[in-house]
């Protein structure tokens, strides 16, 4: 039997764990749910966890959180890999309902296609099962009213692939024959000749500009000068070198792309890397209101000072600091939450309807708005954090900074999580204060926890700088790693020339202004987007040239 493929959906995989040791009749029951699911699924719609697993198993989770969005185009082959799996331990028979079961060897020749073609198909929402066949053999096979409903739903593209004619190895080595010509002659490209062949032979662009692409990579003498379509890993190299400062024109060089084919791999790779987060947020009635933008992203404490934070590089100076804060107001905690929950939803719906070839400007929108949400988030924790570590006193009964150093390492690590978690999970429709939503989480997650050695041991004596925080601390204002400035890099600011030095500063909130986009950024410099783009990169390049200087300094022997 060939290998089971991998599930995408984490909520799907677990699903089908629980099932590993169910009765054979709930397995056949929830098998069953799944294929009526896909034949129901829009691909092109999401769905919320919770109501798939309704679906399948006839129960809605218990939950207090936001279930998370499933992508129905992620969702449908997972669904129906699931029914493949679940069938395999069933014995499913020939015949079901009156429908009999066709081997999968037999599909190409039933829709007349090639078995290439009917394996795509599978993951397109024909759904097949491992059935015992009259000869003993345990294969895969699609029923036929499972291959109906397919046929049904995609009659348009099956017509399309009945009617397509292999092209003879005598046309092929004309239309390569000819492509060659076209090439020395008129120096055209491999998509300009495709173009050409393909009027001249009535065959669709794309067949002939494949054709084209699969000889030159075999081929002792390759007809265009053109290394083939991007591989995935390409493309990962790409978007981790633009990051790192490198421009397009140079990686167009190197790839042997064009350069709108660099920034077109950058966004796809931008967009699938928006599209792997799970973004959850809480619904308030306030951002139904036809101005909620400008009301709630407007507020003082969601569009400035949002660089207020506790010291977060020494524990000592941290527990100093929580000592001294006050409770935060319920306005400005209202209004922080507010904005957090609002620039996440307004992400999610960004990302939810990114077309497949996005464009920058709208990617730096949705990147921007979850820079800002990091921002706020980090505000909040800031609030809460100090109430935190309040409780953890109290149970020890003494101040923390009077602990051993690795008990307030692990304290104040243990509080930062906590309140993370709780930032997250607070629902203001709910009437739920901050701070004491987070302290009871704290007081929760001490209740696991023996603290009776720390609590009765002699006091200890510590400087500031004696107790260094973790990187989590640092970088707690980076809502999605990869788009913000790490801390080790933000500490070499001042080390830019003041053009360069004022973008940063604008892209990812520093001064404690909301962070900006290119073009935002550019109406503020009086220079065009693209050259922002460059203009940041530049300063990337000089921040990491400024962070190996300073780690060469502090190397042993430099």
């Amino acid at each position: 039997m060939p290998p089971v493929a991998r599930f995408k959906i984490a909520a799907i995989d677990d699903l089908l764990r629980q099932l590993e040791y169910a009765p054979a009749e709930t397995r056949r029951r929830q098998m069953d749910a799944a294929e009526q699911l896909v034949a129901d699924l829009d691909p092109k719609r999401n769905y919320p966890e919770d109501f798939v697993i309704y679906r399948i198993t006839g129960y809605r989770p218990d939950r207090h959180d936001e279930p998370a969005v499933l992508v129905g185009e992620a969702l449908l082959p997972d669904l129906i890999n699931m029914v493949q799996v679940l069938s395999r331990s069933l014995k499913l028979p020939p015949q079901r309902d009156g429908s009999n079961a066709i081997p999968i060897d037999e599909l190409s020749k039933r829709l007349r296609v090639s078995h290439k073609t009917v394996q795509r198909y599978r993951k397109q929402g024909l759904v097949c099962h491992y059935i015992a066949f009259d000869d003993n053999s345990i294969r895969l096979g699609c029923y036929e009213d499972a291959l109906q409903r397919f046929i049904n739903r995609h009659t348009e593209r099956l017509d399309r692939a009945k009617s397509f004619t292999r092209i003879s190895d005598d046309v092929e080595a004309a239309m390569i024959k000819q492509a060659r010509e076209l090439r020395k002659q008129q120096r055209l490209s491999l998509n300009e000749a495709a173009l050409m062949l393909a009027e001249q032979y009535g065959r669709a662009h794309e067949t002939i500009r494949l054709l084209l692409r699969r000889h030159d990579r075999t081929a002792s003498e390759p007809i265009f000068a053109d290394r083939g379509p991007l591989t995935d890993r390409d493309i990962r190299v790409i978007h981790r070198a633009w990051r790192w400062g490198v421009e397009p024109v140079q990686l167009a060089k190197r790839f042997g792309k064009s350069k709108p084919t660099i920034h077109r791999a950058i966004n796809r790779r931008r967009r699938d890397l928006l599209r792997e987060r799970t973004i959850q947020f809480i619904t308030l009635p306030t951002f139904d209101l036809p101005d909620a933008a400008s009301v709630i992203l407007g507020a003082p404490a969601v569009a400035g000072g949002l660089n207020e934070c506790l010291p977060l590089e020494d524990a000592i100076a941290l527990l100093e600091a929580a000592r001294l804060a006050r409770s935060p107001d319920e306005a400005t905690e209202d209004a922080l939450l507010a904005g957090y929950n609002f620039l996440k939803m307004r992400a999610w719906n960004g990302i939810a309807n990114l077309a497949d070839w996005p464009t920058s400007e709208l990617l730096d929108a949705i990147e921007t708005d979850l820079r800002w949400a990091g921002l706020l988030r980090r505000r909040l924790v800031m609030l809460a954090l100090p109430e935190a570590i309040r409780r953890v006193e109290r149970n020890l009964h003494r101040s923390l900074a009077e602990q051993p150093a690795e008990v307030i390492g692990s304290m104040t690590r243990l509080a930062l999580e906590v309140v993370v978690n709780a930032v997250e999970a607070i629902d203001p429709t709910r009437n739920q204060r901050l701070e004491r939503f987070a302290g009871f989480a704290m007081e929760r997650a001490l209740a696991q926890l023996d603290l009776t050695s720390a609590a009765g041991r002699a006091a200890a004596k510590h400087q500031r700088g004696a107790i260094p925080l973790d990187e989590q601390f640092a970088n707690l204002h980076a809502m999605i790693d990869f788009l913000d400035l790490p801390a080790s890099l933000r500490r070499h600011i001042a080390s830019l020339e003041p053009p360069a030095q004022q973008a940063v500063i604008l892209r990812y909130g520093i001064s404690g202004e909301p962070p900006l986009t290119c073009e935002a950024i550019g109406a503020r410099l009086n220079m065009k987007p693209n050259g922002v783009v460059r203009l940041l990169q530049r300063a990337e390049r000089a921040l990491r040239a400024a962070r190996r200087a300073a780690n060469t300094m502090q190397s042993p022997g430099a």
